[in-house]
């Protein structure tokens, strides 16, 4: 009984390493997209910022769309192999973003945004700030369910 209650926590923390990922790419993207509009027309710099409570979660519900496929995999990887490390999160989390810009591109049927390399490099910065988040939720603890526990001390 005790596995098996790891094993549900595991999970939920999984899950919620998961969303907060993509509300952080999408923060990430929204926060570029809103700094480069409002250095365009700078007049729009206080209609920007209430725009991001809109934007930030309807983003992250399309990013969490196009890549849960992807992410299983590199979470079931992560936890098989116990990837801890920071960097390997955020290593990971540059070809989810970019399976998700290519399927983006193909749903938009516009196969010449998978060929923009400024593009690609926002989707690989986005999967970077993911990873990274995903890390700090549930990362840190990956393939630590497959330890042994330890034996009560007496």
């Amino acid at each position: 009984m005790d596995r098996l209650v790891t094993y549900i926590v595991r999970f939920i923390a999984i899950l919620a390493g998961f969303v907060v990922a993509c509300l952080a790419a999408s923060f990430f993207l929204s926060f570029l997209f809103a700094s480069t509009v409002v250095a365009i027309i700078p007049e729009l710099s206080e209609a920007a910022r209430p725009t991001l409570f809109v934007t930030v979660p309807f983003l992250a519900l399309i990013i969490g769309n196009l890549s849960f496929g992807a992410f299983l995999l590199v979470a079931v990887a992560a936890e098989l192999l116990g990837w801890r490390s920071w960097l390997a999160h955020a290593l990971a989390g540059a070809p989810v973003a970019l399976y998700a810009g290519w399927r983006m591109a193909e749903i938009l049927d516009a196969p010449g945004a998978a060929n923009d390399p400024g593009l690609m490099l926002l989707t690989v910065a986005a999967g970077l700030v993911g990873g990274i988040a995903y890390w700090l939720v549930a990362g840190r603890n990956a393939g630590r369910w497959r330890d042994e526990p330890s034996a009560p001390a007496s």
